[in-house]
């Protein structure tokens, strides 16, 4: 299993701290996570910054980085203010 977890407003917002879901791509468990968790938009997941295992991947590749059992996937909200 992959642990997901979630960080900034996408946490507060729809009250998510952490899920486990099956292996796959990044895609594919961002899929999986709107699936269990409709009312979180495909466009938010997209724009979330994202760690595996502790490093950031940025960029259209990470959509195809495979993720394996054990492996950890952070979403942080990006946010502004002042």
């Amino acid at each position: 299993m992959i642990t997901v977890k979630f960080f900034g407003l996408i946490s507060v917002d729809y009250n998510i701290r952490q899920l486990h879901v099956k292996e796959g791509t990044v895609r594919q468990v961002l899929n999986e996570i709107r699936h269990g968790c409709p009312n979180i938009s495909e466009q938010q997941l997209l724009q979330v910054i994202m760690f595996i295992n502790k490093q950031h991947i940025s960029g259209n590749k990470r959509l195809s980085v495979v993720l394996k059992d054990g492996d950890e996937l952070v979403l942080i909200s990006p946010s502004s203010g002042g």
